[in-house]
């Protein structure tokens, strides 16, 4: 089933630099991941047209208040996002879930792999990002760097998106441990409040495409790895 055809071009606002495996360019200049692959989709069912621009994430935001981005992608609707941009975005149904996990060394173990469990032990985690207060922290520039720091055994423990260690740790045959995910952030697109008739038929279609399993083999295709 499609949608009706909407003949404006849709700018998509792309953070850079990229993150594997939810969005990233590549060689070729073609935008790829988990991200924008799940709204090609959308807008293949809708007959829309994408237009993907890179920016930081700050001029991102500034861009879609002033409109002049249109979508936004793997955002979360429960953000504490600024008045100005809250009054302007509208979210779709959520199309995919990060979770949260630990990644550790794998002599490690514990009673019950959750965060209290982890009081006063060294933890590595990026820097900026929210973390329960009774860890002691050591901040990193990116997830990268965490991966790479427990698997030579310089941090035992490190917090990072679970399709982000599953991706390093089978793309880079990285040697450690993922635990069961302690948080889970359901993500959809923002959506400016100036194309608003375009959300109830994205909604519509993320349904359709989740129905036919088209979500889960999209997400399978860059974390399952071979079968």
């Amino acid at each position: 089933m499609s949608g009706p055809c909407f003949a404006d071009v849709l700018r998509v606002g792309i953070p850079i630099p990229g993150q594997i495996p939810f969005f990233w360019q590549d060689e070729a200049g073609q935008y790829r991941g988990i991200y924008p692959d799940t709204l090609r989709l959308v807008a293949t069912d809708l007959n829309l047209t994408l237009e993907f621009l890179p920016l930081s994430q700050a001029r991102l935001r500034r861009h879609f208040e002033t409109g002049k981005i249109d979508i936004e992608m793997g955002v979360s609707d429960n953000v504490n996002d600024k008045p100005e941009l809250k009054k302007v975005s509208l979210f779709s149904r959520p199309f995919s879930v990060v979770n949260e996990v630990i990644i550790y060394r794998p002599e490690l173990s514990f009673p019950v792999f959750i965060l209290k469990d982890l009081a006063g032990q060294r933890v590595a985690t990026v820097r900026g990002t929210t973390v329960p207060d009774n860890l002691t922290r050591e901040d990193f520039t990116n997830e990268w760097q965490i991966a790479q720091r427990v698997h030579r055994g310089w941090n035992n423990i490190g917090l990072m998106k679970e399709a982000v260690a599953l991706h390093y740790q089978r793309e880079q045959n990285l040697n450690y441990e993922t635990s069961l995910p302690y948080a889970s952030n359901p993500v959809s697109f923002r959506l400016h409040i100036r194309k608003k008739e375009l959300l109830v038929p994205m909604s519509a279609s993320i349904a359709r495409l989740e129905q036919e399993g088209a979500l889960e083999n999209l997400v399978c295709k860059y974390l399952c790895g071979p079968e």
